[in-house]
């Protein structure tokens, strides 16, 4: 009896599909006409005119003047100097040889190209700043990008303590300060 009852869903499932099923015609293909690709239209490649006109002859080039010898500079104007003692006066030498300037003109130095122990401390003193600043500010809370940034912070405090140990005391400050602004910025100060 058990078997007829599971029998009889199972046929009557097997019809309600047979009975949805369709058979579909299979339709003719539709003949559609040929498309005659007309020739593709031929290529004439007309060669370029040549000029009929002969190039006119180039004259030759003048010849390269001698380098010309540099002439001694002219000596400055001494400013006037209090006549206290007569001195003689001394006749310019004319045998090609300058007198060397009395003064020799100042070394140009930016603000920043501090050497010594001077430029060695300011350069410590930054890098103790960012340490302490970075030191105060908890990592394990901070986002994502602000961890980044104080990981940053970290690596320009050593990047300037090598370039501190270098000698290199204007790139080192150069680094401690951008350590110190990203701490100053993780801290809220």
């Amino acid at each position: 009896m058990k078997k007829l009852l599971l029998g009889v869903p199972l046929i009557g499932w097997l019809a309600l599909a047979s009975a949805c099923a369709t058979h579909v015609k299979a339709k003719a293909p539709i003949e559609r006409p040929n498309l005659d690709v007309p020739p593709p239209p031929p290529r004439v490649v007309e060669p370029a005119p040549v000029p009929d006109v002969t190039p006119e002859p180039v004259p030759d080039l003048p010849p390269v003047p001698a380098p010309a010898r540099p002439r001694p500079p002219q000596p400055r104007p001494q400013p006037a100097e209090p006549k206290a003692e007569a001195k003689p006066e001394q006749a310019p030498a004319e045998s090609g040889t300058a007198a060397a300037p009395a003064n020799p003109p100042p070394q140009l130095r930016t603000p920043q190209t501090a050497d010594g122990p001077e430029a060695e401390k300011s350069v410590r003193t930054t890098i103790d700043r960012a340490r302490n600043v970075l030191n105060t500010v908890n990592f394990n809370p901070l986002s994502n990008e602000r961890k980044k940034a104080y990981n940053d912070a970290k690596a320009f405090i050593q990047q300037a303590e090598d370039a501190a140990k270098n000698g290199n005391y204007v790139f080192a400050q150069s680094l401690a300060n951008k350590a110190e602004t990203l701490a100053t910025g993780l801290a809220g100060k």
